[in-house]
C-alpha cells in the first residue's frame, strides 16, 4: 500500500512544477513583447529618417501643386478676387501762376494737392482656361473714395493745362498747314478757350468734365481727321466699374511648367507690342503682377507689365526685408526704366526720365510718363518747374516678393503723368507758351498682404518646411530610444532567466 501511495504522489504535479511552467510561459510572452517593441522602434527610426530626407521634396511638390492656377486651388480663389483692396492715392498739381507763365514766361509754379485716396477693387471676369496652359481674362476694376484718410475734398478747385487744346496743337503741328491753324484759331476765339482750365478734383479724376473745345474739334473734323478717344475729359474717366483699363490678358497658369506661372503670353491678342522697338516689345517675359514664377525672388531682375505704358517695367533686386514677419526680397525700378533707348518716338526723343505715350494704343495725347516729381529723371525737368521735390521714400516704384515662392507681399506702383507744352507756329493761342513738360498728376497704387493671410503664409512657408522635418527627426529619435529600451529589457530578462537556472 505504501508503495502505491508513493507512486501516486509522484504522478501528481507539485506546486513547484506549476511555478516553473508559469515562469516558462512568462519568459515566452516577454520575448514576443520585446520583439514587437523592437520592431516598432525600427519602424519609427527608419520612417523618420526616410521622411526627413524626402520631406523637402514632398513639400516642394505640394507647394507647386497649390501654386498652379486651376479651378480647385486656393491660388485661383485669391487671384480671381483680391482678398484685400488696393489703395490708390492720387495727387493733383495745381498750376498757381498760369497767367504769369503764359504772359511773362515765368516758370510754372505747381502746388501738390492730395492725396485723394480710393479703395481699388479687382475681380477677374470672362476667364477661360486654354489648351496651351494659359488663361484668358479681363479685369473688372472699381474705385471707392475714402474721404476719411484723404487730404482734401473732391470739390477742391484745381488749375492745370488744357489737355484737349494741346492735342489739337500737336495735330496742327504735325499737319503743318497755316490755313488750318488760322481756322482753328478762329473757332477758339469764338469759344473763349484758354490754354488752362480750372475744375474740381473730382472732375479731373473720375467724373470727367465737358470741354467746349470738344465741340470745336467736331467742327474741325470737316477739314482734317481729329478723332478724340473720349467724350469727357478726366484722367481716369470711364475706367471706374469697367474692364477697359487693362485690356484682354492671356497668361500662363503654371500647368506643365510652374516656372512660367503668371507670365504673360499675350495682351489684346498680341504677344509682342509692335508699337515699340522689337527688342523691347516682348511681353511674355513679364508678369501680369498678381502671380510670379517661384524662382523670381532669387533672380537679379523682375519685370511687371504695366497696361498704362503698353510695356513692362523691369525692377532690380535691392535688399532682403520682411513684411509681417515674412522674409522677402525687395525689387525697385531704377533710372534705366525711362532711359528711352527703346520707347522713343521717331520724331523726337526726350531726355532720360520720360516716356511718350503717343506710341501706346495710338494715343493722340501729348502725354509723357515719369516717376513722381521727376524722380531719377534728368535734372533739367526739375529746373524748369517750381514745386518738384523728388524723394525715394515717397516716389519709388517697388515691390517685395516672398523669399522662397515669390508671393507678392507688398507693391507700390508710382507713376506721374506730364503734358508736353510747346509753342505751335501760327496757332495764336499756343504760339507764345514756354516749352516745358508740365506735371498734371501722379498716383500711387499700394498693396500689402493682410495679416490673416500673412499668418497663414508664415505657417506654410516657415513652419511646415522647417518644423515638420524636426518632427521626423524626433520620430527617429523615439524609435531609437524604443530599440534601446527593448534591447535593455530583453537582456535583463535573459540574465534573470540564467540566474534562475543557475540557482536550481
Amino acid at each position: 500500500m505504501r508503495q502505491d501511495s508513493e507512486e501516486i504522489q509522484r504522478l501528481i504535479p507539485s506546486d513547484d512544477d506549476d511555478d516553473g511552467l508559469q515562469k516558462s510561459s512568462s519568459h515566452f510572452d516577454g520575448f514576443w513583447c520585446h520583439l514587437l517593441l523592437s520592431l516598432f522602434g525600427v519602424v519609427l527610426l527608419f520612417t523618420g529618417i526616410v521622411m526627413a530626407e524626402l520631406w523637402p521634396w514632398i513639400y516642394k511638390n505640394m507647394m507647386r501643386n497649390e501654386l498652379e492656377l486651376k479651378n480647385d486651388s486656393r491660388t485661383y480663389t485669391y487671384w480671381q478676387r483680391l482678398p484685400e483692396p488696393l489703395t490708390m492715392s492720387v495727387y493733383l498739381f495745381n498750376w498757381t501762376n498760369a497767367e504769369e507763365t503764359l504772359r511773362n514766361g515765368q516758370k510754372p509754379i505747381l502746388q501738390q494737392l492730395g492725396p485723394y485716396v480710393f479703395k481699388e477693387y479687382h475681380t477677374k471676369v470672362n476667364t477661360t482656361f486654354n489648351h496651351n496652359n494659359t488663361i484668358t481674362y479681363k479685369q473688372f476694376k472699381s474705385w471707392k473714395y475714402d474721404r476719411i484718410i484723404s487730404n482734401g475734398s473732391l470739390s477742391d478747385e484745381v488749375t492745370t493745362i488744357n489737355v484737349v487744346l494741346n492735342i489739337l496743337g500737336e495735330k496742327l503741328l504735325a499737319i503743318d498747314k497755316t490755313w488750318l491753324s488760322v481756322i482753328a484759331g478762329y473757332y477758339l476765339k469764338l469759344s473763349n478757350i484758354k490754354p488752362y482750365v480750372t475744375k474740381t478734383a473730382g472732375d479731373f479724376i473720375f467724373e470727367g468734365y465737358d470741354d467746349p473745345l470738344l465741340n470745336v474739334a467736331i467742327q474741325l473734323k470737316r477739314f482734317f481727321p481729329l478723332d478724340l478717344p473720349f467724350k469727357k475729359v478726366g484722367w481716369f474717366y470711364g475706367m471706374n466699374m469697367s474692364t477697359s483699363a487693362d485690356g484682354l490678358i492671356n497668361m500662363f497658369t503654371g500647368k506643365g511648367d510652374i516656372d512660367r506661372l503668371g507670365l504673360l503670353h499675350s495682351v489684346n491678342y498680341k504677344s509682342n507690342l509692335n508699337n515699340f522697338n522689337e527688342d523691347c516689345s516682348h511681353s511674355n517675359a513679364a508678369s501680369a503682377g498678381d502671380l510670379w514664377p517661384e524662382h523670381t525672388a532669387s533672380e537679379p531682375n523682375a519685370s511687371i507689365y504695366v497696361p498704362t505704358l503698353c510695356s513692362a517695367i523691369t525692377m532690380t533686386k535691392r535688399k532682403h526685408t520682411d513684411v509681417n514677419g515674412i522674409r522677402g526680397i525687395e525689387f525697385s525700378a531704377g533710372s534705366d526704366v525711362f532711359n528711352n533707348t527703346c520707347y522713343c518716338p521717331s520724331s523726337e526723343c526726350p531726355l532720360p526720365g520720360l516716356r511718350s505715350l503717343n506710341l501706346c494704343k495710338d494715343n493722340p495725347s501729348p502725354m509723357f510718363i515719369s516717376f513722381p516729381h521727376f524722380y531719377l529723371a534728368d535734372k533739367s525737368y526739375n529746373k524748369s518747374i517750381v514745386g518738384m521735390n523728388p524723394d525715394r521714400a515717397l516716389h519709388e516704384f517697388k515691390m517685395i516678393l516672398e523669399n522662397d515662392y515669390s508671393i507678392p507681399l507688398y507693391v507700390a506702383a508710382r507713376l506721374q503723368f506730364n503734358i508736353r507744352v510747346r509753342p505751335i507756329k501760327n496757332f495764336k493761342i499756343l504760339e507764345d507758351v514756354p516749352k516745358v513738360f508740365l506735371p498734371v498728376f501722379w498716383f500711387s497704387e499700394t498693396f500689402q498682404i493682410p495679416h490673416d493671410l500673412s499668418n497663414q503664409l508664415l505657417i506654410v512657408t516657415n513652419v511646415l518646411p522647417t518644423y515638420v522635418t524636426y518632427l521626423w527627426f524626433i520620430m527617429s529619435l523615439i524609435g531609437f530610444l524604443v530599440i534601446i529600451i527593448s534591447t535593455y529589457l530583453c537582456v535583463k530578462n535573459t540574465n534573470k532567466s540564467f540566474s534562475v537556472l543557475s540557482s536550481k
